[in-house]
C-alpha cells in the first residue's frame, strides 16, 4: 500500500473516532496540547501504530502491507499484496471477561461485638473477653464464579464461590467454656494455671458480592472494591485448654457444638490495590443460639495473602 494511501486510512479512522470536542478547538496551541494528550504514535522500521481513545491504527510493511484499524472490539484489516487486489476483512476481538476477587488465602484477626458494631461485651458475656492479638481467622477460598454485568466492559459484576473459614477465639481469662447441666453455654473457673484457652469453629462459606474494578478500560485493573453478604454452615467446633503447673503441661480438648449456631449470615467488604487486598466482615447472627448463652457477634478484619 502506498504511503499516501496508508496515511489516508489512518486519517479517516482517526476522524471517525476522535471526539468532536477536540476537532472543534479554535485555539491552535490548545488543540495541539490536547492532541498530544490523547494520541500516541509508535514508529518502528517496518511498523507504525497510532493509538487514540476507543481504538488504534497499525500499518505493518514487513511482507505484505497490512493496515489494522481497531475500533472497540472490531478490527478491520486492509491487506495489500503486490500483484493482487487489496482485500479488506473484519475480525471481532474476543471480549475480556470479568474476574472477581474471592479465591485466595485469607488471614485476619477476629473478636466479638455485643450487638453488630458494638465492641462492648454483654453483662453475661464478660467471661468471653478475647485476647485480640491471638484470636486468628484463617480462610481458604477455593472456588470462585464471576458474573459480568456489562456487555462492553469487564470491570463490574457479581462474585460468588465457596470457602472454608476456621476461627480461633483465644480467651483472655482462666474461664473455660462448657455446656452446663441445663444445656446452656457457660464457663467454669479453672483450678489450675491456664496457659492457652480457645474455642475453634469452622464453617463452609458462600459469598454474594458486587465488585467494581478500576480503571474501567480493558486491561489490568489496579484497584477494586466489593461488598455484599455471605452465608455459612458449621462443620465443627471444639475447645482446647493447655494447663501449665510446676513445669508440666497438660492439654484438654472438648468436642461439642456448645450451642454454636449451625447456620449464619453476615456482611462483608473487600478492597485492594495491586497486590494488597484487605477484607472486613461481621456476622449478623450471634455466635451462640438465642437463649442458649451470651449474645455475641463475631467480626474479622484481615488481608488476602494469596489471590488466585
Amino acid at each position: 500500500m502506498k504511503p499516501i494511501v496508508q496515511y489516508s486510512v489512518i486519517a479517516l479512522a482517526f476522524l471517525l473516532i476522535l471526539p468532536g470536542s477536540v476537532i472543534a478547538q479554535q485555539d491552535t496551541t490548545r488543540r495541539a496540547g490536547k492532541f498530544k494528550e490523547i494520541v500516541s504514535v509508535e514508529e518502528e522500521p517496518h511498523r507504525t501504530r497510532v493509538k487514540f481513545p476507543g481504538g488504534d491504527v497499525e500499518v505493518d510493511e514487513m511482507n505484505d502491507t497490512i493496515t489494522k484499524i481497531t475500533i472497540g472490539r472490531r478490527r478491520y484489516e486492509v491487506i495489500d499484496r503486490p500483484g493482487h487486489h487489496t482485500r479488506i476483512q473484519m475480525v471481532r476481538e474476543p471480549r475480556e471477561t470479568f474476574k472477581g476477587h474471592w479465591a485466595g488465602f485469607d488471614l485476619g484477626l477476629t473478636n466479638f461485638f455485643s450487638t453488630p458494631f458494638d465492641s462492648n461485651l454483654p453483662e453475661d458475656g464478660q467471661w468471653m473477653d478475647l485476647n485480640g492479638g491471638k484470636s486468628v481467622s484463617v480462610g481458604m477460598n477455593l472456588l470462585q464464579y464471576s458474573i459480568g454485568l456489562q456487555k462492553e466492559r469487564d470491570n463490574f459484576g457479581i462474585v460468588t464461590g465457596l470457602g472454608w473459614t476456621i476461627n480461633n477465639y483465644r480467651f483472655d481469662s482462666q474461664n473455660v467454656l462448657i455446656r452446663n447441666d441445663e444445656g446452656i453455654t457457660s464457663y467454669r473457673v479453672a483450678d489450675r494455671n491456664v496457659e492457652k484457652n480457645k474455642l475453634v469453629t469452622s464453617y463452609l462459606t458462600v459469598p454474594v458480592l458486587l465488585e467494581l474494578q478500576l480503571p474501567a478500560r480493558s486491561g489490568e485493573k489496579d484497584f477494586f472494591i466489593s461488598a455484599g453478604v455471605y452465608g455459612g454452615f458449621r462443620l465443627g467446633s471444639h475447645t482446647k485448654v493447655v494447663y501449665s503447673e510446676n513445669g508440666n503441661r497438660e492439654k484438654e480438648k472438648g468436642r461439642d457444638d456448645y450451642n454454636i449456631n449451625t447456620f449464619k449470615y453476615g456482611v462483608m467488604a473487600k478492597a485492594g490495590y495491586k497486590w494488597l487486598n484487605l477484607f472486613a466482615k461481621c456476622d449478623l447472627t450471634p455466635l451462640i443460639e438465642s437463649g442458649r448463652g451470651p449474645e455475641v457477634y463475631p467480626w474479622t478484619v484481615g488481608v488476602t495473602l494469596v489471590h488466585f
